[in-house]
């Protein structure tokens, strides 16, 4: 052990202006690192909200192949969760993924006869926003186009009268 004080190379490197600007080489993170950071822990957080939304809906049974759907949406949407409904919480959000899939299986669904919907706000009208804006964000990204020609000349053959 040294002969220093602890309190004395407390005080030595507090006062060293080096210290805090480069000190050891790496040690200050860039912003974008920051962010990436910020991002995954996030994405984690959303995770561990699945994981609890599915022990507490004991109600909803998934399968394998659900779980991991909902898991991609959270993985494929992290950066922009907030762009499906602005004042609806995570789990909101989480659970809407949730009864989207199970919708899917069986429509006749109400979602006011459960609980963990009123618990954390998931009405009908914020549903359907949230999954609007979903197909929004998939039709955005493999956009229709509009063809010029198709095989079948339908306006031209009921020009002539071959068709009706």
């Amino acid at each position: 052990m040294s002969d220093r004080d602890i309190y004395y190379l407390l005080n030595l490197y507090e006062s060293n202006p080096s210290y805090e600007s480069n000190y050891v080489k790496g040690e200050i993170r860039s912003t974008e690192h920051n962010r990436k950071r910020k991002r995954e822990e996030k994405r984690k957080n959303r995770h561990l909200i699945f994981d609890e939304l599915l022990l507490e809906a004991k109600t909803l049974i998934f399968t394998p192949n659900q779980k991991k759907l909902i898991r991609y949406f959270i993985d494929d949407f992290n950066n922009d969760f907030q762009y499906f409904h602005r004042r609806a919480s995570e789990e909101c959000i989480i659970l809407a993924f949730m009864f989207f899939l199970k919708k899917i299986d069986t429509p006749e669904i109400r979602l006011n006869r459960y609980s963990i919907c009123k618990k954390y706000g998931l009405t009908d009208h914020v549903f359907e926003l949230i999954i609007c804006r979903l197909t929004l964000k998939f039709m955005n990204r493999i956009p229709i186009i509009p063809r010029k020609y198709t095989k079948d000349n339908h306006e031209q053959l009921i020009r002539e009268g071959r068709r009706r």
